[in-house]
C-alpha cells in the first residue's frame, strides 16, 4: 500500500426492531474513511522519529472515528429508545441464572 493512500476505514449497518419508523435524518448504513495523514520520510522504516509522526498521526484519526461513531450511535440509541430495551434485560437475567446454575453446581 502506498504511503499516500493510507486510512481508517469503518463500516457500520444498523437494523432498527421491526416496529421503529427510521428517522430520515439517520443513515442505516453507512462508511466512514478517515485519512492518516501521510507524513515525510514514511519510506524508511528504521527512522524512529517518522514512526512516531505516523503513529501520533494514526492516533488522531482513530480519535476523529470514535468522535464521529459515537455521534452517530448516540443519535441511533436515543431514536430507538425503549423499544430494545426488553431485549437487554431478557439477556442480563439468562446470564444471571447460568451463573447461579454454575454456582449451584459446584456445591
Amino acid at each position: 500500500m502506498d504511503v499516500q493512500s493510507r486510512e481508517l476505514t469503518v463500516t457500520y449497518k444498523i437494523v432498527p426492531p421491526p416496529s421503529m419508523v427510521a428517522p430520515s435524518s439517520l443513515s442505516q448504513e453507512t462508511t466512514h474513511r478517515f485519512p492518516i495523514v501521510p507524513l515525510p520520510g514514511l519510506e524508511s522504516k528504521e527512522d524512529t522519529d517518522s514512526l512516531k509522526r505516523y503513529y501520533t498521526s494514526l492516533r488522531a484519526s482513530i480519535t476523529e472515528a470514535r468522535t464521529k461513531l459515537g455521534e452517530e450511535l448516540t443519535a441511533w440509541r436515543d431514536a430507538v429508545g425503549n423499544a430494545e430495551l426488553g431485549k437487554e434485560k431478557s439477556v442480563k437475567a439468562e446470564a444471571d441464572d447460568e451463573g447461579e446454575e454454575e454456582e449451584n453446581a459446584e456445591e
